[in-house]
This record gives C-alpha cells, sequence and structure tokens, in this order.
C-alpha cells in the first residue's frame, strides 16, 4: 500500500512538473517605430543591426545569431504592399560590389579654338546615359567604378559661316547669298568606358567627390548646315570629317544630399586628328541623375 502511494505521488508530482517544464520563459526585445532594420545573412551567421526607434534617434541594437543552415531561414510579409520596402542581399565573396545607372545631361563648349570659330554653348547641349559597376573594399565610403555608356554630343556655331571639306581639311566657309535660316553645328556619337573613384564624406553616401577618366570611342562625327534659299529648306551633311577615334577625358563630379550630382568634364586631347581641322577642347558640365 505505501508502494502504490509512492507510485502515485510521483505520477502526480510529474504531472505537475511537466507543463511547468514546458512554458520556459523566453526574453523578448520590442522596440517601437524602429527607423532602420538591416539583416544580414552570410554562411551560418546572421546579423541584426536596428539604427534608431521611437523618441530615440540615437538607439543601436546589433545581435549575431549562429545558425547551422542557413536554408532554415523562413521570411514572411504580413501585408504585401510593403515587400516593395524590403531589399534582400545575399551577403558573400562579391559583397563588396554593386552597380548603378547614370543619366546625364549638360552644355558643352570648344576651348582654344582660332577666333573664326565662334562656338555657342546655347543650345549645344549632351546626353549620356551607362552603368557602372562598383567596389567597395574598404567601406561604403571609398568607391572605384568601371562600365559603359553611351553618349550625344552637339556643338552648335554661329550662323554666318558653315562647316565644309576641302581636301581632307575641315574648315569653315561662308553661305551663299541667299541663304537665310542658317544653323551650323558639329554633332558626335561615343561610346564610353568610365574608370573613376568616388569618396564619400559620409556613411549615407549623400556629400561625396568623384574623380577620374572617361574613355571616349567616338563613333560618328559629322559637319552639318541647314538653311532656306528660295523657299526651300535643305539639310547638308558632312561625313567622314577625321575626328580622333579615340579620346580620354578627365572628369570631376560633386554629390550632394540636395541637389543632383553636378559634373565637369575636359579632354586634353583635340578633337580633330592632326591636319584634319582646327584645334579645339571638349569642354561639358552638367548634371548627373
Amino acid at each position: 500500500m505505501k508502494t502504490s502511494k509512492k507510485l502515485f505521488a510521483a505520477l502526480l508530482f510529474g504531472c505537475i512538473a511537466m507543463p511547468t517544464m514546458a512554458t520556459e520563459v523566453s526574453d523578448t526585445l520590442v522596440i517601437e517605430d524602429a527607423n532602420k532594420v538591416r539583416i544580414e545573412t552570410r554562411d551560418t551567421v546572421q546579423r541584426i543591426v536596428i539604427s534608431g526607434m521611437k523618441k530615440d534617434p540615437d538607439f543601436h541594437y546589433v545581435q549575431r545569431i549562429s545558425i547551422p543552415d542557413t536554408s532554415a531561414v523562413r521570411r514572411s510579409v504580413r501585408n504585401i504592399h510593403d515587400f516593395n520596402k524590403i531589399i534582400l542581399q545575399k551577403k558573400g565573396k562579391d559583397s563588396k560590389w554593386d552597380h548603378s545607372w547614370h543619366f546625364n545631361i549638360g552644355l558643352n563648349a570648344m576651348l582654344d579654338t582660332p577666333d573664326e570659330y565662334d562656338f555657342k554653348v546655347w543650345p549645344s547641349f549632351e546626353v549620356g546615359f551607362g552603368i557602372t559597376h562598383d567596389w567597395h573594399p574598404y567601406g561604403k565610403q571609398n568607391q572605384w567604378s568601371i562600365g559603359w555608356g553611351l553618349n550625344w554630343r552637339g556643338y552648335n556655331m554661329a550662323d554666318d559661316t558653315h562647316w565644309t571639306k576641302v581636301g581632307d581639311m575641315m574648315t569653315l566657309t561662308d553661305y551663299a547669298p541667299g541663304q537665310t535660316e542658317t544653323q551650323t553645328s558639329l554633332q558626335t556619337f561615343s561610346l564610353q568606358v568610365p574608370l573613376l573613384y568616388t569618396h564619400y564624406f559620409d556613411k549615407d553616401q549623400d556629400w561625396g567627390i568623384t574623380l577620374g577618366a572617361i574613355v571616349n570611342w567616338n563613333v560618328f562625327a559629322v559637319g552639318q548646315r541647314e538653311y532656306e534659299f528660295l523657299g526651300e529648306e535643305y539639310e547638308v551633311t558632312t561625313k567622314k570629317i577625321g575626328q580622333r577615334p579615340f579620346t580620354v577625358e578627365g572628369m570631376v563630379q560633386l554629390h550632394t544630399s540636395w541637389l543632383p550630382s553636378i559634373y565637369c568634364k575636359y579632354c586634353p586631347m583635340t578633337f580633330f586628328k592632326d591636319d584634319r581641322g582646327p584645334k579645339m577642347h571638349q569642354l561639358t558640365f552638367g548634371i548627373c541623375l
């Protein structure tokens, strides 16, 4: 009888103890209105960084979690409209590389030209588009970039003369009497390879400066004139004008948090090949988006 009472007491204790053991209390951290949450998963480690919270913009929380198998990590989004706000990046050997798209528009000028070559800054303009692959070996504040792009430039001139070819030499000549509504320009199209270094002065990459060179393959260039004569409109294009097939220009670009980036480019190489046209150098300045 005593043995039965002892066995019953042991079973009763076990039934009471099992729920108690099963309901372990875990630590829970509640952060209201976090300003920025970043989750990095690489190999077998996950890192959670929370910067700023409600009523405390200086709050900073970091947690590292060991994960034996990253394939076991599951993510869910409750509101489908919030999905576009979430960017997941796989961290690994290529985590220091990213890429960016660029669009620029600016004004053109020719420097060091003879007096009779009267180029107009307005409406001479360029339009460019490209992509760069950006390398951050020492953090986001230092960036090396290489890429490719497309560029079109138009250089407008005074309306009293136009381009013509004498032998292989490009030169200017007067419009004929009776030709009115005259317009004269040079137009070029180039494939570009930028080689750039950017230093940002803050971790958010709002303020910075870019220095570097841009290699241009000038695949197309023409001299063009338009005019009216006896009520008829004419457009004459001169091809094979003798532009340099490859030119290299230096570039400086300023990045700000409240305006588009401002850039300036200068080419120390002459636009024409030797003995194919006047010696002149390209200058461009504008904004980059």
